[in-house]
Order: structure tokens, then sequence, then C-alpha cells
């Protein structure tokens, strides 16, 4: 997972994906006069990440069984205001041609049973070099900001406890993730009336 070949051709496909990402932005801030995307993120797998997932799976801690089994090695989380626009983000990546969409997940309509909320794309681009053609998988996480702080409360309460120490915040942690999901409600609809005040 360290060979600079490997890096290389990982490390371009974050950068094809996030200047399509910055175009998607341009466009729809422009469509709607407001700001769309408050930050893009991305970041590659440890080799210590990717054992701790195949072990958890029951695989054997391979490079062949990474590359099969681990859609997430190469990670992108585009983080917007309001829980609409991240559809209006996801929908303009699947009209891309070079972007092949391999499988969704709507955390969103559908929270985990922790509480956490996003929305999953796994996509492919293709790398060509010379006459030889691979295709990248990237993991793509669209959320809101208030799903993001969540998330992020989540992992550093949760991330590496003992069972015990998870299961006594992991009720409060849902708890939040509902207030949390309530008020991406009450913004959007409040930004709503506002846009109709304005004529939008």
């Amino acid at each position: 997972m360290e060979n600079p070949e490997f890096l290389l051709k990982k490390n371009w496909a974050i950068s094809c994906l996030e200047w399509k990402l910055k175009f998607i932005d341009m466009e729809l801030s422009t469509k709607y006069s407001r700001t769309i995307t408050q930050k893009v993120e991305s970041r590659i797998k440890s080799v210590e990440s990717i054992v701790r997932k195949l072990q958890k799976k029951g695989c054997e801690a391979t490079f062949e069984n990474a590359l099969a089994k681990c859609n997430d090695i190469v990670g992108i989380r585009v983080v917007c205001l309001y829980s609409d626009d991240v559809y209006k983000i996801a929908d303009l990546l699947k009209q891309q041609d070079d972007i092949e969409l391999i499988k969704e997940k709507d955390y969103i309509k559908n929270p985990k049973k922790s509480g956490y909320q996003s929305l999953h794309l796994i996509v492919e681009v293709p790398f060509t070099y010379k006459k030889a053609m691979e295709k990248q998988r990237v993991e793509i996480q669209i959320r809101t900001v208030a799903m993001d702080f969540w998330a992020g409360v989540d992992n550093q309460i949760c991330y590496k406890k003992t069972e015990e120490e998870v299961r006594r915040a992991e009720g409060e942690l849902k708890q939040y993730s509902d207030v949390i999901a309530q008020m991406d409600k009450q913004m959007l609809g409040l930004r709503k009336k506002v846009e109709k005040i304005r004529g939008f």
C-alpha cells in the first residue's frame, strides 16, 4: 500500500475528483447565488486501518484482499450547509461521463443504527497512462456541516474505546443525531422561506 506507483495513482484519482467537485461547486453556487460547498477533504487509508477493516471482515490482510474488499482505500468528503445540496452535488457527480457509479448508500434517508448520517457514493475513475487503463475506486461522502460535526464527535468518543465505553455513549449520540437531523430540516426550511421572500 505504500508503493510509490500505487500512491501516485490514488493521489491522481483524488486530484481528478477534487477538480470536478470545484466545477460542480462553481456551477451550483452560480445557479443558486449562494455558497454551496463548505469544504472538501481527502485521504488515503493507512495500512493499519486497512488491516483492521480486513480483520473485521474476517479476511486475510493481503494487498489483493484490500483492493477487492475495501471500497474506501481512497476517500473524499464533501461538506455543505444544507441537506438538499447533498443531493444536488451527488446528481452532478453521477452525470459525469468518466465517473462510473458502483454503489450508493444513503445514510441520510436511512441513518445507521448509531445515528450516523451521510450520502456515500462508491465510484471508479479511469486512469490512463500510455496504452494502459486502470480504474481507480474512490468513496465520496457528502454531508452537511451538522452531520460532519456529529461524525467527528462520534469518532472522537468511540474510536478505539472499549465496548462498555461505546455502549454507554451510543444512546446519547443517537439522540443527538436525531436533534441534528431536525436542525438540518429546520435550517433548510428557513433558507427556503428567505428565498421565497427574495423571489428565488
